[in-house]
């Protein structure tokens, strides 16, 4: 049995290689969209398991394309969010199932042997309708995770009415799947589909169950008044985002904290990366049980349990809630100072270096938006790269104009480049263009090189530097 993962954050590529390997599969690993497509014509594999957050590429786009190919190959998507909202999206677009992360190696293992058990035997597919789940081999259903015992006839209509989701099921139909004969005379359908009901929809405000006058039962949410398709709206909804002209914006921080939440989304992706591989590398340390650590798996799941710590004080400094500023201007020092606060941990583990190279004289724009900025740069960092870093931060100030640069390097000795500004900020671009415009700045990417400038309001001074 051969199994492409395509994930681009080597370590957890790797814990889930060698693990899937040691269940006895073959496994391959993709760590983009290109090498991805390389490796599906060379080889037919029995299932991918995708991370919707794949390199540069959106893994739904991705898995919309593969699908409207014509791909057969079952898809398990390993995704941080953990809405209703994205698993429906993903499996309405052709996933055959979704683990969140973090997740456990042991249930994506039994997920997997599931969907491959079920590719030898369609019957026992699972089934889904929005948050309602049937797994006909176990004979079990569950409504948003939670389990619903149906008698052995409520079992037949529930299935049988998912089978053909969207669709309107007649009374004969159902009365032949769970009773066997083609009657029309008897209400005994109409009566069991009230006790789906009572089990099915009574405890949530979203009913799945339609009456279809004249016609029978459907199953699905109700249709929205004027659409034609609930899945192309929800499709359309994928990219919500909207820019806004600058000046729609600019010094509004309400609007600044709301460009914010994608961005929020994107590094909550990054926390779940190392918090995966640490759960999944402790559950086959104890599988192995009393035998000695290796040093060197003790040394990844310190760093990774370190990047997930700081991630998650990074996200909380993206979102916290701030007094609007009295002053125009800030010192940079402090903002600074305030904001690498937030990652003790990686930088007293080594696996993040400040050089300092800005001068305590200058001050910037003081709002909220520029820390949120500075949080999510150095998340960004921490997050798509897992070797540790030297970040030198820099400023000059001249004219009411400060140049504040970001420039990192790795700090081992591997020839493995790092990863520039373009591929780090990718798919956050125009969130990051949105705030910084928003605050009367400026932000420049040097083509495949690891740096940041950015332009920033600053307070006139004939004290501070000159600009070169």
């Amino acid at each position: 049995m051969s199994i492409l993962v395509a994930d681009d954050d080597p370590q957890l590529a790797t814990f889930l290689s060698k693990s899937l390997e040691s269940e006895g599969y073959s496994v391959r690993t993709a760590s983009d969209a290109s090498s991805l497509l390389a490796e599906l014509e060379h080889q037919n594999y029995k299932l991918i398991i995708l991370d919707l957050n794949f390199g540069q590429t959106d893994g739904l786009q991705l898995l919309e394309k593969l699908r409207a190919e014509g791909l057969e190959t079952p898809v398990l998507v390993l995704s941080a969010r953990q809405g209703v909202a994205a698993r429906i999206q993903s499996l309405n677009l052709g996933a055959d199932d979704y683990v969140t992360k973090p997740f456990s190696f042991q249930e994506l293992a039994a997920r997997a042997n599931a969907i491959l058990r079920r590719k030898t035997d369609p019957s026992l597919s699972v089934l889904r309708v929005g948050d309602l789940e049937l797994d006909p081999a176990p004979r079990r259903v569950f409504r948003a995770k939670r389990e619903i015992r149906l008698s052995p006839k409520e079992f037949a209509l529930l299935q049988l009415l998912m089978r053909h989701a969207g669709e309107a099921v007649s009374r004969r139909e159902l009365h032949q799947e769970a009773w066997g004969t083609q009657e029309t005379d008897s209400n005994l359908v109409d009566v069991y589909v009230n006790y789906l009901r009572k089990k099915i929809d009574s405890s949530t405000p979203e009913k799945l169950i339609q009456t279809v006058r004249g016609a029978g039962y459907r199953l699905g949410p109700p249709a929205p008044a004027g659409s034609t398709s609930t899945t192309a709206s929800m499709l359309r909804g994928r990219h919500s985002f909207s820019a806004q002209p600058k000046d729609a914006v600019a010094g509004d921080t309400g609007a600044e904290h709301m460009l914010m939440h994608p961005l929020v989304h994107s590094v909550a992706h990054d926390i779940a990366q190392p918090l995966s591989s640490v759960r999944g590398l402790l559950e086959v340390l104890a599988s192995r049980g009393p035998s000695a650590v290796p040093d060197a798996d003790l040394k990844t799941m310190e760093q990774q349990t370190d990047r997930a710590i700081a991630l998650s004080k990074g996200l909380s400094a993206m979102v916290r809630d701030v007094s609007p500023p009295t002053k125009p201007w800030i010192s940079l020092d402090d903002l600074l100072s305030e904001i690498f606060e937030n990652f003790t941990l990686v930088l007293n583990s080594g696996l993040l270096t400040v050089d300092r190279q800005w001068d305590p004289s200058i001050e910037v724009t003081s709002t909220p938006a520029l820390g949120q900025l500075m949080a999510l740069f150095v998340c960004k960092l921490i997050g798509r790269n897992t070797r540790p870093l030297t970040l030198t931060v820099s400023a000059q100030a001249k004219d009411g104009h400060c140049n504040l640069t970001l420039l990192w390097r790795a700090t081992d000795q591997c020839s493995t480049p790092v990863l520039d500004a373009a591929n780090i900020l990718i798919k956050e671009l125009s969130s990051v263009y949105e705030i910084v415009y928003s605050i009367d700045g400026d932000m420049v990417l040097t083509d495949g090189r690891p740096e940041i400038t950015l332009r920033l309001p600053a307070a006139p001074s004939g004290n501070q530097p000159v600009l070169q």
